[in-house]
């Protein structure tokens, strides 16, 4: 493998030679065969070669992900590096990224430990919430990162010990920070729920989770908070190109933008849920845990395959979106959001929600404008209820005119 990406012998040496040269070679061999470009592969051994003699690595003892992350830094923002490089953040990404992803393929890398007081009986709780409660892996994995802040914030004590007054002091504390309406509510449906949870089993005192209130929210309160559907057009139109990144991209953006879907549901699209006779698409586990079939429009089809002919990389995954990136893979949750928010950022395109749920909004408050009625758009969507699609009423500026005009006689 070494031969093959160098042609200087010295070079070829000093990497046969270094430590660790079987595992680093295997891992650019298994790269290879995830279809990593050449330029991947000389970063990645690159990398791979500085990590081995910075860290100096032994042949088999596990290591620590806070260790490479030290390492990432201390490399980044060297003494003696050329002043002319890239700015140490990227460097130290990449140093990290890379090598962590090298001693996971090896079996070495040990995650970090983050564990706080009663870690276990906040595992408990989650397990609780999948196996039992069938919530989804975002829901559970915000609902876990809720109790860690709360239980490294408190001071250690007994489970059987926390009282309404220690949590409402915690809380108090993150109202003074500046926590958000909607940040308090979501930190406290979380531990109203641990703590009921924690009392049917005995852990905690009684009443608590009873005792919890959020903030007041107010129904629709807000305005739908995507671009405009001129800054859509922009953004659609930067993916006109031949490559392999905005073929995809377009694919993607075309999903959000026309069809409003939700990462999740895009995430989730398999290559085998595309019916290409009958001009189908089948939305797999949406929001409401069943299937949704779309009718698939003639830019949607081209786009998709288009990525399928000349795009996608060559993989084992079902699933339709793959990331570029060796090894690739599906996106994990937050990729999507990446996608659409690094866009829309080089583009200069500000507004409250810059990720694909923006997106959607912008789809319903186009339909809108473009003369559909709420229950239409809601179907779109795939939204069950009416309340769900109402907030797009006030944006109707027509219909909200026409009702400023009536002239209600004597009755006011």
């Amino acid at each position: 493998m070494f031969k093959t990406l160098y042609s200087c012998p010295l070079t070829i040496t000093r990497h046969e030679n270094g430590p660790l040269h079987e595992s680093r070679r295997l891992y650019l061999e298994h790269l290879a065969k995830e279809g990593a470009s050449r330029s991947m592969l000389l970063r990645a051994s690159g990398v791979m070669y500085r990590a081995a003699v910075r860290m100096n690595l032994d042949e088999s003892s596990p290591v620590e992900q806070t260790a490479v992350a030290a390492a990432a830094k201390e490399w980044a923002n060297r003494r003696d590096g050329n002043p002319n490089r890239r700015s140490a953040a990227p460097a130290e990404r990449e140093f990290l990224q890379i090598t962590c992803d090298w001693l996971r393929f090896a079996g070495r890398l040990q995650p970090r430990q983050t564990r706080v007081q009663h870690q276990s009986t906040i595992e408990a709780f989650c397990l609780y919430l999948e196996k039992e409660r069938g919530l989804a892996s975002a829901s559970i994995q915000s609902t876990g990162i809720h109790l860690k802040n709360f239980f490294k914030t408190i001071p250690k004590r007994d489970l059987n010990k926390i009282t309404t007054a220690v949590v409402e002091d915690f809380l108090r504390q993150k109202r003074e920070a500046g926590c958000t309406r909607d940040g308090l509510c979501s930190l406290i449906y979380a531990l109203r729920g641990f703590f009921n949870y924690g009392e049917r089993q005995g852990w905690t005192k009684p009443g608590i989770g009873s005792q919890l209130y959020g903030p007041r929210k107010y129904r629709e309160e807000q305005l739908p908070q995507g671009p405009s559907w001129a800054d859509v057009q922009r953004l659609l139109a930067t993916t006109e190109t031949d490559r392999k990144v905005d073929i995809r991209d377009r694919a993607v953006l075309l999903l959000f933008a026309v069809y409003g879907l939700r990462a999740g549901e895009v995430e989730r699209i398999r290559v085998e849920d595309i019916d290409w006779e009958r001009k189908t698409l089948t939305i797999p586990r949406t929001k409401q845990r069943q299937a949704r079939v779309c009718p698939l429009i003639d830019s949607l089809a081209d786009a998709m395959a288009r990525y399928i002919r000349g795009a996608r990389p060559a993989t084992q995954y079902p699933e339709l979106f793959l990331r570029f990136r060796a090894p690739h893979r599906p996106f994990r949750h937050g990729g999507m959001y990446r996608i659409v928010r690094r866009r829309l950022d080089h583009l200069g395109i500000s507004c409250p929600r810059p990720g694909p749920h923006g997106l959607r909004h912008a789809c319903a408050t186009h339909l809108l404008a473009q003369g559909f009625t709420l229950t239409e758009i809601g179907g779109h969507l795939g939204h069950h209820t009416y309340t769900a699609t109402s907030v797009y009423a006030k944006v109707d500026m027509p219909t909200l005119r026409a009702v400023a005009d009536l002239d209600l006689g004597g009755l006011v």
